[in-house]
């Protein structure tokens, strides 16, 4: 029997890649802090863990990664989790131009400035959860923001970081940072960032040098 109710489509449609494809290609990193006090460095405590080059396959790895609600990973008010067989935490999550690491050490990031956003939170747990559902947003519309080349002086713009520094029994602590490179020098350019970041994240923004 002919069903009429729907359209055989002979052939599908696609995107071009160019259509979709970045400015600047990008990499997510985590950081790592040990659960025991431990000789192992910064740089072996730091994972690149994918890259990406346009918007369609950075939405599939976004909305499959388990970080995109920091309320799994970063502190939540009652305790720290810890991943993996080395009992790792998950202290910093990191988007940065692809070649850049997200540490003070690699020389596209020397003499450059971080721009800082500095949140203390009361070491309560509704608090807490309350700041992470709305630091979610902050998160994501930052990453949005860097990947689309929005943020003023974006071409002088290495990465961000969403960083917790959270010390159990000593209140929370989140931080989120804007890197930019050397060429950010001019005080009026500097200025105009700070002024987007304060009224888009509604914080106060320190600004800090690279060495």
């Amino acid at each position: 029997m002919e069903n009429n109710n729907y359209e055989i489509i002979a052939e599908s449609s696609t995107i071009e890649k160019e259509k979709i494809k970045l400015n600047r290609e990008w990499a997510f990193w985590e950081n790592y802090a040990t659960k025991e006090k431990s000789g192992t460095g910064y740089c072996d405590l730091l994972k690149e863990i994918y890259t990406f080059e346009d918007i369609i396959s950075f939405w599939q790895f976004w909305n499959n990664y388990p970080g995109n609600d920091t309320k799994k990973i970063f502190y939540n008010g009652e305790y720290i989790t810890y991943f993996f067989k080395e009992k790792y935490r998950i202290n910093a999550l990191n988007l940065f131009v692809k070649g850049i690491r997200p540490e003070w050490e690699d020389e596209k990031n020397a003499k450059g400035k971080i721009f800082m956003l500095e949140y203390e939170i009361t070491n309560n747990k509704n608090d807490i959860e309350q700041f992470l559902s709305a630091a979610n947003e902050i998160w994501s519309k930052l990453l949005i923001y860097l990947i689309g080349e929005q943020l003023p002086y974006s071409e002088n713009i290495n990465g961000v970081r969403f960083v917790d520094k959270t010390k159990l029994g000593k209140g929370a602590v989140f931080k989120f940072e804007v890197w930019a490179n050397k060429n950010m020098t001019n005080k009026d350019e500097i200025e105009t960032l700070k002024n987007f970041l304060s009224e888009h994240f509604k914080s106060g923004i320190i600004v800090k040098n690279i060495a």
